[in-house]
């Protein structure tokens, strides 16, 4: 066969004439730009341009493009393309940036066919595209933006991506050097950031930028950031995060940020001293008279030298005493606007490398099929027939499956449907969804097992004396995270016995132990590449039973003589679990005479999470109590006298792992529908009632206060239309205020969400506002939508995203965003918005409706826009 692929003539063996598209341009051409979401057609990050018109290259053969023009992000070109792809780095659309080359074609065919859309236009065009960031409001803008700039006739010059950079292991000097581990600065003026933290579109790349720039008076465009790990040495892992310890290098609960405000400030503080001290040896000159600016060393006399004419000889020199970092009034780029993503360009053009991209020489593609039901394992296998699958290699039982190797992961998936398994499902989870939720609330009434992690004053006695009282349970269902790109790992045995691995990891020293035991090497043996992740949402936090643990064991398997990459596809990603807990709350709460809050009793029932991750478990599981399950709970805003807080270790097979905002996405939308009904039923604002629990959290006061009065609470609205609110001390301080209506069809519909944030000192504030909106649609569509289903005899039943329904662009509300200015020590934001979203809508929905519901998703009960 022969396609024209960007502009040039290919020839296609015969036997790809039924392979999908995506894999032949992927695979077979190497234009990796293209990304595999889900397979079915129902995400479209395989977006490829076919005659100028967006289609899905996951549901397109390849024989069906013969004698048409396929474009890819790589090849795509033109005032359009261009024009798109400046809206959308000046506009900070991206974040993880998986989903964004699809979503770039998307625009450039809508504006190919229509120059001036409208917003119903934009929506119903897009909504084929899931981002699972939620960048869909500056997509939005973005398209708008687009069509302005081609209006008016301007030009706007073609993005390049810049050169990838290689991070090497750390010397043991490198090691023990205050700077060298996170700034190198090179020959080119480059200054090359090492981040601890991976970027995993929550923009922790831009915001160490930002602060080294800011520290090192440096221009902020030469400022490069890359993923570092394997910094252990004499003085412990140079990564490890001040927030958990400092001993363990991990990403996760939204601490990057915090945990690294120090480190990064004073590390670029201590290079400019350097760099300074350089150039006063040079001319002889004292140090304190010299300036720095933009990248340049200046003295009184009109001497100047660049960053890279002092780099070599300020590495060499000690870090003069004293240095600290600058005062806050002296900030030029810290808190204020303008900052664009570092990592936006790649990512716009299909250049960035996630591990699903990963190349090399001799390296075979791994499929997993994982068992129907949790807890199975290998009866039996016939492989005759994946065997004979062309480009099929090796057939290989794993701990969790079944895994088929083959040159191409089309090769590998044909095998892997070909495959005969007999599963023994003796320990297996034969309990559906529903006789799980029954089980959970049958712990709960009965309080067999519960654990009292919180017990103030006298509960019983004040919830007896109380004027009004609530008792009310909620259910929330297992949730997926979803990422947009499938779990993936690769692996290599070096000929000097180093295993390299490859994973978009939050937690390389978990990569390390893990793979060392599977391989039986010493754990200093193993090398962690952490690549940039298409999405995580606390996947990515996994210690054991994933794809690194796979591929370890595939590449044992066969004598680790070939580079084997696991490539989850998106049905068995959710057959192995991981899942949010299930959970089920019940409350029961009274106010006094006076209407003022007196008792709160707090029970809980879901499966602890903390004791599937190494290190964690001993200090977040302790004496019975689980941290995930209880934060949120334990630890409100508000101020109550009488308080006790309960929580139960559910029992199942079925795995579980962190998920965005972890136990608050389930326990603040307890905590806050239930006072939202106590207002009710004492007769009280919802407000009022919050503002008086709030007087002893003055910062989360103050984010409720704003909320209020930019959404206009206590104002009319009118017919069909209510407010719901809720407030929150999670990682920051915040408070949200959604707006919905009802229309015609009985549909609810979110219109509008105000949110106020106090998270500290404000680093990059578009940014924030970026992690603040996805982190809203995230949790809306979790409200709406979001439940793993597993049906009769435990079966799993939600494999893909026809069966786990994502937010798409119609359904998404405006935002408006209060970010208060602080000056304390900022506080993350990855996860802060996620758990006032179920609560607020609920709250919400019980204003316009006189419905209450307390069970998960919306979906089950009302239909949701």
């Amino acid at each position: 066969m022969q396609l024209v692929v960007n502009g040039a003539d290919v020839e296609i063996d015969d036997r790809h004439a039924k392979t999908p598209l995506l894999w032949v341009l992927r695979d077979v051409l190497g234009l990796r730009g293209t990304k595999f979401g889900c397979g079915a057609g129902f995400c479209a990050a395989c977006t490829v341009l076919v005659d100028g018109r967006n289609v899905k290259s996951c549901q397109t053969t390849t024989e069906r493009a013969v004698g048409k023009a396929v474009t890819t992000v790589e090849g795509a070109s033109g005032p359009v393309v261009d024009a798109v792809r400046d809206a959308w780095h000046r506009g900070n659309v991206v974040q993880c940036g998986y989903c964004q080359p699809g979503q770039t074609l998307a625009a450039v065919s809508l504006l190919g066919s229509d120059p001036s859309p409208d917003d119903p236009k934009i929506d119903e065009w897009m909504s084929g595209n899931l981002c699972r960031c939620g960048t869909y409001p500056r997509i939005r803008a973005a398209i708008h933006e687009a069509a302005d700039t081609l209006a008016a006739g301007d030009d706007p010059a073609p993005l390049v991506a810049p050169p990838e950079l290689d991070v090497g292991r750390l010397t043991p000097e490198e090691a023990s050097d205050p700077v060298h581990p996170y700034i190198r600065i090179h020959a080119d003026g480059t200054v090359v950031a090492y981040s601890s933290q991976i970027e995993m579109g929550q923009g922790i790349h831009t915001g160490l930028a930002t602060i080294v720039a800011e520290e090192l008076d440096a221009d902020f465009d030469s400022v490069r950031v890359v993923n570092a790990a394997n910094g252990a040495g004499p003085n412990g892992d140079v990564y490890g995060n001040p927030a958990a310890g400092g001993g363990l290098q991990l990403t996760g609960a939204s601490n990057s940020m915090r945990g690294y405000w120090i480190r990064y400030r004073l590390a670029a503080a201590q290079a400019r001293a350097r760099l300074v001290a350089a150039a006063a040896e040079a001319w002889d000159a004292p140090a304190v008279e010299l300036e720095v600016e933009n990248g340049v060393v200046r003295d009184k006399r009109g001497r100047q030298a660049a960053f890279a004419e002092l780099a070599a000889r300020a590495e060499q020199l000690p870090v003069p005493e004293g240095v600290e970092p600058k005062d806050a009034a002296d900030y030029k780029l810290i808190g204020r606007e303008g900052r664009l993503r570092v990592d936006a360009v790649p990512k716009i053009l299909g250049a960035t490398h996630f591990t699903i991209d990963l190349s090399l020489p001799g390296m075979l593609t791994a499929v997993v099929l994982h068992p129907p039901r949790f807890g199975a394992t290998v009866a039996a296998v016939d492989d005759r027939a994946a065997l004979a699958e062309p480009g099929v290699t090796a057939v290989v039982p794993i701990d969790e499956g079944v895994a088929v190797v083959a040159e191409a992961i089309a090769d590998a998936q044909r095998g892997l449907r070909a495959l005969v398994v007999e599963w023994d499902e003796t320990d297996a989870e034969r309990r559906s969804t529903t006789e799980l939720l029954a089980e959970h609330m049958r712990l709960l009434e009965s309080g067999e097992k519960a654990v009292t992690s919180r017990d103030d004053g006298d509960v019983d006695r004040a919830l007896a004396d109380a004027g009004s009282t609530i008792d009310a349970t909620y259910a929330l269902p297992y949730l997926a995270h979803a990422a947009m790109e499938p779990n993936n790992a690769a692996c290599r045995m070096r000929e000097d016995g180093v295993l390299d691995v490859w994973a978009a990891t939050e937690g390389p020293q978990y990569v390390k132990m893990n793979a060392a035991s599977i391989a039986g090497v010493d754990i200093e043996q193993v090398e962690v590449h952490v690549t940039f992740a298409g999405g995580s949402f606390g996947l990515h936090s996994s210690a054991e039973r994933d794809p690194v643990a796979e591929a370890v064991q595939i590449a044992r398997a066969l004598d680790f003589k070939h580079p084997i990459k696991v490539q989850s596809l998106r049905e068995e990603e959710f057959k192995v679990g991981r899942y949010r807990a299930m959970a089920v709350h019940r409350v029961r709460a009274g106010v006094d005479a006076d209407g003022r809050l007196s008792a709160w009793h707090q029970q809980i029932v879901a499966a602890p999470t903390s004791v599937n991750l190494p290190f964690v478990r001993d200090v977040m599981f302790t004496n019975g109590v689980d941290f995930f399950t209880t934060t949120g709970a334990v630890d409100p805003p508000y101020a109550v006298e009488n308080f006790r807080v309960e929580s139960t270790n559910f029992e199942s097979r079925i795995p579980t792992m962190v998920w965005r905002s972890v136990g608050n996405s389930h326990t603040e939308f307890a905590r806050e529908s239930a006072i939202d009904e106590l207002a009710i039923a004492a007769g009280r604002d919802p407000v009022d009632l919050r503002r008086e629990l709030l007087a002893g959290s003055p910062r989360t006061l103050r984010a409720l206060e704003l909320a209020a009065e930019a959404a206009g609470w206590g104002t009319p609205l009118p017919e069909r239309r209510a407010r719901g609110i809720t407030s929150s001390g999670f990682i920051g301080h915040s408070a949200n205020v959604t707006e919905i209506s009802l229309d015609d069809r009985g549909r609810v519909r979110v219109d509008r969400i105000v949110f106020a944030l106090d998270c500290g000192r404000n680093v990059n504030p578009d940014l924030i506002r970026a992690q603040v909106e996805g982190g809203l649609l995230w949790g809306l569509s979790a409200a709406a939508w979001g439940e793993v289903v597993l049906g009769e005899g435990g079966e799993i039943v939600t494999q893909n995203f026809d069966r786990y329904p994502i937010l798409r662009m119609r359904s998404v509300p405006r935002i408006e965003i209060h970010l208060i200015e602080s000056t304390e020590a900022p506080t993350g934001v990855g996860e802060v918005s996620v758990p006032s979203v179920a609560p607020a809508l609920a709250n919400a929905i019980a204003a316009l409706t006189g419905t209450r519901i307390r069970n998960l998703p919306f979906s089950k009960t009302i239909k949701i826009a």
